[in-house]
């Protein structure tokens, strides 16, 4: 791919990332303004017409940013809880050439009702709090990681046939595109 389309991409895997927060922040200021008319309402506004629909937008206003910040309690917490009550060993860990992206293969133990499980995390730096998991393992295999340019070679042990749930070829996320290679079939 051209260099034009990967700086694109990550241009726009950082408006993607942030796009739950930016859609609050706007309908926090629209809130926020809707208010102020309402208060001013009378020095603002001349029909009682238009001063129901101000306060009939303000109302919406408030209530979508209750919503939004709804949506974004749960991955708040989650990032708060998960390491509190999960432990992860991580065995492998590569920085892509360009040092926008870091991969790791971890193993994540969440106590004895979720069982163990391997897993390689993507994360595109410095953002270390995305880490998104592009491939998942119910066992306990062997992994490597390498990268060439924007493509991550993750090397395992076991065969695409013997997985449940065999990945995608290529993975695409953000501005890498990731392959498994195992041994042959």
């Amino acid at each position: 791919m051209p260099p034009v389309v990967w700086l694109a991409i990550d241009f726009l895997f950082v408006i993607w990332l942030f796009a739950a927060e930016l859609i609050g922040v706007a309908f926090a200021v629209c809130t926020w303004t809707t208010w102020r008319v309402v208060v001013r309402r009378r020095q603002l506004v001349a029909s009682e017409v238009a001063r129901g629909i101000v306060i009939g937008g303000a109302i919406v206003a408030s209530v979508g940013a209750v919503v939004v910040v709804a949506f974004m309690l749960p991955s708040a917490l989650g990032l708060v809880v998960r390491p509190l009550m999960c432990e992860t060993t991580t065995f492998d860990e590569a920085v892509s050439p360009n040092g926008r992206y870091r991969a790791a293969v971890a193993q994540v133990d969440c106590g004895a009702v979720t069982g163990f499980n391997r897993q390689v995390l993507l994360t595109r730096r410095p953002f270390w709090w995305t880490a998104q998991t592009i491939l998942y393992f119910r066992e306990e295999p062997t992994l490597r990681l390498s990268w060439s340019g924007r493509m991550l070679t993750i090397n395992g042990d076991r065969t695409r046939r013997s997985m449940n749930r065999p990945p995608p070829d290529p993975i695409l996320w953000g501005g890498v595109l990731a392959r498994y290679s195992g041994p042959k079939e």
